[in-house]
């Protein structure tokens, strides 16, 4: 199993992202559908770091 010396401060990270993606996506309803996507993305990290695997991003 990998271990990620800095998961706490990399789970952090990723749920400011998926705060700011999610606060864009209120004001730029045109661009909802992709916002959410990347927040998606952001939530898989997470769950990555939760499992206690290295990330994958696609």
């Amino acid at each position: 199993m990998a271990t990620i010396s800095n998961a706490k401060r990399w789970n952090e990270l990723c749920e400011l992202q998926i705060q700011v993606m999610s606060n864009m996506a209120e004001q730029f309803p045109q661009r909802r559908e992709s916002l959410a996507q990347i927040c998606e993305g952001w939530r898989n990290v997470t769950e990555q770091l939760k499992l206690d695997k290295i990330p994958i991003i696609k």
